[in-house]
């Protein structure tokens, strides 16, 4: 489990097929991934994955073909947000992120609103009854506010901070993102259905 503050951004050095599963290497700032150990789970851009080795400078993780399929493309020299779990004795500054990618979303619109920019997002249809105004959102493993939502998109607001700290700030119209819809809407749906 997640928070959603990202503690530094890692970038993809290689992207390797083993045996029908993958293997990704990042490179990474050892000083901003705190207590990085084997077995660490670890969120990539949102995703939640398992070190399975590390060293100085590089970190190492297996992909399912099942992960794959469900989270957008990732590409040898991409920068990806990195952040450890949450330890319990932490404070949340976020909200919960499990690491579990709901879907594929597409950035339609980006007002630059002096210092800040205001996305305009669609997500898949079948998500945006768990998207609500003020609730939460998890994209590429940063935490946000949702501003507002309409029929088929939502928007967000990314401060200079936010941009400055995430790999947000590289994204164009048109740039797919994992997201990542606040479990606290899935658990109610499944209360009232089974009422």
């Amino acid at each position: 489990m997640f928070t959603g503050i990202i503690e530094s951004v890692g970038q993809i050095t290689s992207l390797n097929s083993k045996q029908g599963d993958f293997e990704i290497e990042i490179k990474y700032e050892p000083l901003c991934l705190n207590d990085v150990s084997l077995g660490d789970s670890i969120s990539v851009n949102g995703i939640c994955l398992t070190v399975k080795k590390f060293n100085k400078n590089f970190i190492y993780f297996d992909l399912s073909n099942e992960t794959i399929s469900r989270i957008s493309e990732l590409k040898v020299g991409e920068l990806v947000n990195l952040e450890s779990s949450l330890r319990m004795n932490s404070k949340i500054s976020g909200h919960f992120v499990f690491g579990h990618i709901d879907g594929i979303a597409k950035l339609t619109k980006n007002d630059i609103k002096s210092r800040s920019e205001e996305w305009t997002v669609k997500p898949p249809k079948k998500l945006m009854k768990y998207i609500s105004e003020k609730g939460s959102i998890a994209i590429n493993g940063v935490s946000l506010t949702v501003n507002s939502v309409n029929e088929s998109t939502f928007k967000i607001n990314l401060i200079p901070f936010t941009l400055e700290h995430t790999t947000l700030k590289n994204f164009d119209i048109g740039n797919k993102m994992n997201i990542e819809v606040d479990m606290l809407a899935r658990y109610v749906e499944t209360i009232i259905k089974k009422s």
